[in-house]
């Protein structure tokens, strides 16, 4: 009597016909946009946080400024901006 062909190998063939494409080594990676868009992002919003700084100094007395919570947290917002902005390039 022949020997029988293993099933294995039609069993295969036939479960990978339903797996679909490979998929790229890090699916994720394809829907963040490029380096030099996150870049441009960040030194945007650090922008808006400067302009955002100066509006908010010129409505306030010098006396205020220095315990402004607000103009604080804004002054945060700007550093953290700025180092992703370089941290992209």
């Amino acid at each position: 009597m022949p020997p029988r062909p293993h099933p294995f190998g039609r069993l295969d063939a036939l479960e990978r016909r339903y797996d679909g494409p490979i998929p790229p080594a890090d699916p994720a990676l394809a829907a963040l946009p490029p380096a030099g868009a996150r870049a441009r992002l960040f030194e945007r919003l650090a922008g808006d946080d400067r302009a955002a700084i100066a509006a908010r100094r010129t409505r306030l007395a010098a006396a205020d400024a220095a315990g402004d919570r607000r103009l604080d947290a804004l002054g945060r917002s700007l550093a953290v901006n700025r180092a992703h902005g370089l941290g992209w390039r």
